[in-house]
């Protein structure tokens, strides 16, 4: 009687594990490396939501420094008011936030600093105001001016 035997082609155990050992090695990477990818992405979009913020802000600023005749700072209740005959803008500065009669832009104010025919004053008229805010470099700052009428030198 002729005994035949073939062996069956398969993986042993053995090779089995250590495949699934490797597997689990590298999906626990791959997880690890989606969470950082994640924060990162979640820092990013806070980043273009705050520069966005003052992006606008400076926009409304340009828009109202250029609507309003007179520009007025009062230091001691740290309120920006832009006045026309017709019509009034007030930005209240607080250390945390700008509140408009409009909108409330969440910014930390670091330093304001106010010109007046390019000379810094502390209250009174202005004509141009640069702002400097918390968690940014000096390159983010916001500089907006306004073309003062010949007039008020007559």
């Amino acid at each position: 009687m002729i005994k035949i035997t073939h062996k069956i082609k398969a993986f042993t155990l053995t090779e089995i594990m250590v495949v699934i050992v490797i597997s689990a090695i590298v999906a626990g990477l791959a997880f690890s490396v989606l969470g950082v990818i994640q924060k990162n992405l979640r820092s990013i979009e806070d980043n273009y939501a705050y520069q966005t913020k003052l992006q606008s802000l400076e926009v409304v600023l340009t828009i109202d420094f250029n609507k309003y005749t007179q520009a007025t700072w009062n230091q001691n209740s740290d309120q920006l008011i832009l006045s026309s005959p017709i019509d009034q803008r007030t930005y209240h500065f607080y250390t945390d936030s700008i509140v408009t009669d409009i909108d409330t832009y969440m910014v930390k104010t670091k330093q304001k600093t106010f010109y007046m025919e390019g000379t810094k004053v502390g209250s009174g008229s202005i004509d141009a105001i640069k702002l400097t805010f918390e968690n940014t470099t000096n390159l983010h700052r916001i500089f907006v001016f306004k073309h003062n009428d010949p007039s008020i030198h007559f």
